[in-house]
């Protein structure tokens, strides 16, 4: 297959692209070729400025199987203030744009586009169970992820079927989420944050990119795929479990008041609140976890 990754320079993109190299022709379409450059150095595939004349990107684009969005800023980069929140969603949409400007100019389709979005969709609830089935919620992360999928339905007259994957919190030793997260019980000081009673809906870097190749590969699926595992847990539990893994105790907690302090109203819709988030349709089309517990992933990041 001929694979094209727009964004993929982050987390899962790197992830991913380590995955489709060597068996697949991929091309990966990011602003960062240095950075790219050094990042997949030897890893057999081609690397594309985005900023090069359209003639040459129409090339880079024609006769792909599959084209992956992979495209925006980190969420939790920095705080965010007006100007961060006006450049979290230019990097979401402008890729999109520009994506489907090319397609409609150049004539070009792809048997699936797989575009990225997030749990965020769904708000916070501290009780209820949400599916793929739900509505969009109110409150910034619901707000701004509503419009990023949005902006991608216009991706659905360049192809057979559109993929929308919500991801949860991803688990990996290479960044993300957890490197973080363990760092204050390296020196014995790990503990809840908040009220440790908020849902995190989390999901090891293994299933994530498993479940994408899944969804490639199953060529009868399309729409939006929920990317969590099946078991949820509380804060509280995550961070009991993180320090299970890492030998270290769970005691010291982060007062709210702290997080709110540092981070403002990222702490409040990122770490303080939370939602359970089900893998309803993934399941329902036959994928199997790796990991489907928090014990069985931390075991087999940190372990």
């Amino acid at each position: 297959m001929k694979i094209v990754v727009s964004g993929g320079t982050g987390l899962i993109g790197s992830a991913l692209l380590k995955r489709l190299a060597g068996k697949n022709d991929v091309v990966l379409m990011t602003r960062r070729t240095e950075k790219a450059h050094k990042q997949f150095e030897g890893a057999g595939f081609h690397i594309v400025d985005w900023n090069q004349p359209e003639k040459q990107l129409f090339a880079a684009l024609d006769n792909s199987d599959a084209l992956i969005n992979l495209s925006g800023a980190g969420i939790a980069d920095h705080r965010w203030t007006a100007k961060r929140k006006a450049a979290l969603l230019k990097s979401r949409i402008e890729p999109i744009r520009k994506l489907t400007h090319l397609m409609q100019v150049a004539d070009l389709r792809f048997g699936m586009i797989m575009q990225a979005s997030a749990i965020g969709y769904y708000g916070f609830h501290e009780e209820q169970l949400f599916t793929e089935s739900d509505i969009a919620s109110k409150g910034y992360l619901a707000g701004l992820t509503a419009e990023w999928e949005e902006a991608a339905q216009s991706f659905k007259s360049f192809t057979k079927r559109l993929v929308l994957i919500r991801t949860g919190v991803v688990l990996s030793a290479d960044g993300g989420a957890l490197k973080p997260m363990m760092l204050p019980f390296r020196f014995y000081l790990g503990g809840k944050m908040g009220s440790g009673r908020q849902w995190v809906s989390w999901i090891d870097i293994e299933d994530q990119i498993g479940a994408m190749l899944f969804l490639i590969t199953n060529q009868s699926l399309e729409g939006v795929y929920n990317l969590t595992a099946p078991q949820a847990v509380r804060q509280q539990e995550l961070a009991r479990a993180i320090g299970k893994a890492m030998k270290r105790p769970s005691w010291m907690p982060v007062p709210a008041l702290a997080l709110k302090l540092i981070l403002g109203q990222m702490a409040d819709e990122m770490l303080l609140k939370g939602t359970y988030v089900k893998p309803e349709r993934l399941l329902q089309a036959g994928y199997q976890f790796q990991s489907p517990d928090i014990h069985t992933a931390l075991k087999h990041i940190i372990g």
